[in-house]
C-alpha cells in the first residue's frame, strides 16, 4: 500500500525542482576542456531555454538531452506505472525543445543537441560536434 495519496504524493512531487543532470553536464565540460574549447558558460540565463550550455561569441547553444527526459527515439521506453502522467510530462518536454529551438534559431543562435548516449559512449555525433566546435573557434 502506498504511504501517501495521490493527491499529496503529486503535492511533494510538484515541489521538487531539478537542478540539471549535473554527471552529463559535467562529463560535458570536461571534454570541451580536454579538446581546449572555451568560451563557454554553463547555464546562460540570459539566453531562452537556458541552454546547458552557451559560447557567446559563436552564438551557440548546447543542450544535452537526457534520453528518458527528451524520449530519445533510440533509448525511451515509455513507463509502465503512471504511463498518462508520464506521457503528458515528456510530451511536453519535447514540445518545449521544439519551442527553444525555433525562438533561438529566430534569433540568429545556433543550436546543438547532444543525447545523453552520446556522450556516455563518445560516438561519433559527439565527436563530430567537437570537431566543428573546434574548427569554428579557429575563425572567429
Amino acid at each position: 500500500m502506498d504511504v501517501f495519496s495521490r493527491k499529496k504524493r503529486s503535492e511533494v512531487m510538484s515541489r521538487i525542482r531539478g537542478r540539471g543532470n549535473r554527471s552529463t553536464e559535467r562529463r560535458m565540460a570536461a571534454i570541451l576542456r580536454a579538446n581546449r574549447i572555451s568560451g563557454w558558460k554553463l547555464h546562460a540565463s540570459d539566453v531562452p531555454g537556458r541552454p546547458d550550455i552557451f559560447f557567446p561569441d559563436l552564438r551557440t547553444a548546447v543542450f544535452l538531452d537526457g534520453c528518458f527526459w527528451h524520449a530519445c527515439k533510440r533509448c525511451f521506453t515509455k513507463p509502465v506505472h503512471n504511463s498518462s502522467f508520464w506521457q503528458k510530462k515528456i510530451l511536453g518536454n519535447v514540445r518545449r525543445d521544439r519551442k527553444v529551438t525555433r525562438a533561438l534559431k529566430r534569433q540568429g543562435v545556433r543550436v546543438i543537441r547532444i543525447w545523453e548516449h552520446d556522450l556516455e559512449k563518445r560516438t561519433d555525433t559527439l565527436e563530430s560536434v567537437i570537431r566543428d566546435l573546434r574548427s569554428r573557434m579557429r575563425f572567429r
